[in-house]
């Protein structure tokens, strides 16, 4: 009905209203989000000269939501989860990947750098469980056979949501810029 009310008769292509409404149902159910992402979908459309809201406007949309709520979350995290979270760039960069050792040594190492105590390998473990339930990054269990388990961690979010979010904090935006 809202649709209706803020775009013109033929302005909206006839897949937008259901991808709007399948995208937000994935993560909330919320109709003010489906709302917000046909909002941003007709401000791309616009900003690219189309006279129709289009589905892949509606997925560029959702893109940029999904970025700006990323560098929101990395903005507000206490300095040692954004410790952590940098950490985990720092290995990827070097190897693409990171089990939680490497990410403890390359976080000591950080903690070090900027003369802040250092936390425990066991809270560091329990921050990247919490990054994980953020979807700031992925972290998955795999066997080594007779080594045991060890956890592989991945950043979820783009380099650049990482860099944007950490640019109000000039200690880590500096190390994050070195490392690019």
């Amino acid at each position: 009905e809202r649709a209706r009310q803020a775009f013109c008769d033929g302005a909206l292509d006839e897949a937008v209203i259901p991808l709007c409404a399948s995208l937000a149902a994935r993560e909330h159910g919320d109709a003010r989000r489906a709302l917000d992402l046909l909002r941003v979908a007709g401000e791309i459309a616009e900003r690219e000269g189309s006279s129709k809201v289009l589905e892949e406007h509606v997925r560029k949309a959702y893109r940029e939501i999904e970025k700006d709520r990323a560098v929101e979350v990395v903005k507000s995290m206490p300095l040692h989860t954004k410790l952590v979270t940098v950490a985990v760039y720092v290995v990827k960069k070097r190897k693409g990947e990171a089990t939680t050792g490497e990410i403890y040594e390359a976080y000591k190492s950080l903690c070090k750098r900027l003369m802040i105590d250092e936390l425990t390998q066991r809270r560091v473990s329990d921050i990247i469980n919490e990054l994980d339930m953020l979807g700031i990054v992925n972290a998955k269990v795999t066997s080594k056979g007779r080594y045991g388990r060890t956890k592989i961690v991945r950043l979820a979010i783009s380099d650049r949501a990482l860099a944007e979010g950490l640019k109000s904090d000039p200690r880590l935006s500096s190390i994050v810029a070195e490392s690019v």
